[in-house]
């Protein structure tokens, strides 16, 4: 179950927000107005998300359960700045959701629009963050040290803090495809790892490779490119690829991935195949 996440653009635009905000879209009426333009029922919520200001998913059963009217829908989570746009921001919001990055018109305007809007709202106070680097089976902090050390000796001091580390939350997950293991935090600069991940089956070297991409991220940042915000840059993949255990990482998620998503979602460790097979590896 995969989300569609529309990415903020950090950079200020030229645009300005008007002086007068637009009265408060209800979510009534983004449901009403997104269910039209999408051809199926649309739900809004509003959220606080400034690195995912507009998130579209599929419904969970759960919802299913207690709306059956959203059968077939989508669920539309909206940064809050979203309860004052004009009329020509909203379709171009239900434009990007019909059709994608087809709509260019429609992504510059959005971009547009949420440089514009988070910029005038200014940063969002940092909240407190409980840190939970040390595991039930693998301790994150010794392994970004290890990697910062090995990898990125001169990436780091005081114009660069280097990052922190956490496990994730430890909630059951509701995804059937795919799992982010690790994710950076610009802002507050913290590295989250999945914590699927924190299991006697999962090498010790499969942490570290995920450490390292999360490692790359706050080194090298993001940037635009012909109206698209890359991520993974040639750079990027370059050093990537070139990290001692990509390779075999890579084939381990690959045999592995169904399992971790099945282990995410039900709270039970890894089978005992796995566990006896990284057992031998490590011996």
């Amino acid at each position: 179950m995969d989300a569609t996440r529309f990415p903020p653009t950090p950079s200020p635009s030229e645009t300005e927000l008007p002086t007068a905000s637009p009265a408060p879209v209800s979510v009534e009426v983004w449901e009403a107005e997104l269910s039209s333009a999408l051809g199926r029922p649309v739900r809004v919520r509003y959220g606080r998300s400034r690195s995912a200001p507009v998130v579209a998913r599929e419904p969970t059963a759960r919802e299913l359960r207690t709306d059956r009217a959203l059968s077939g829908g989508r669920v539309v989570r909206l940064h809050g700045l979203f309860a004052h746009t004009p009329p020509e921001v909203r379709a171009a919001l239900g434009l990007w959701l019909r059709a994608g990055r087809r709509a260019r018109r429609a992504c510059r305007e959005l971009d547009a629009w949420l440089d514009a809007a988070l910029a005038a709202e200014g940063e969002a106070p940092s909240r407190a963050v409980r840190l939970r680097p040390v595991g039930e089976h693998h301790d994150l902090s010794p392994l970004l040290a290890e990697l910062v050390a090995e990898c990125f000796p001169e990436s780091f001091g005081p114009q660069l803090p280097s990052p922190r580390v956490t496990w994730g939350r430890r909630a059951r997950s509701t995804s059937r495809g795919r799992l982010i293991l690790g994710s950076f935090q610009p802002r507050t600069r913290l590295v989250r790892v999945h914590p699927v991940l924190d299991q006697e089956a999962v090498p010790r070297w499969f942490v570290r490779t995920v450490l390292h991409h999360e490692l790359l991220h706050a080194v090298l940042p993001g940037e635009r490119t012909g109206g698209r915000r890359r991520h993974h840059g040639p750079e990027f993949r370059r050093r990537e690829r070139a990290y001692v255990d990509f390779e075999r990482s890579r084939a381990w998620e690959a045999a592995h991935v169904g399992a971790l998503v099945r282990s995410a979602r039900s709270g039970k460790p890894l089978g005992r195949r796995i566990l006896a097979l990284t057992r031998r590896q490590r011996g």
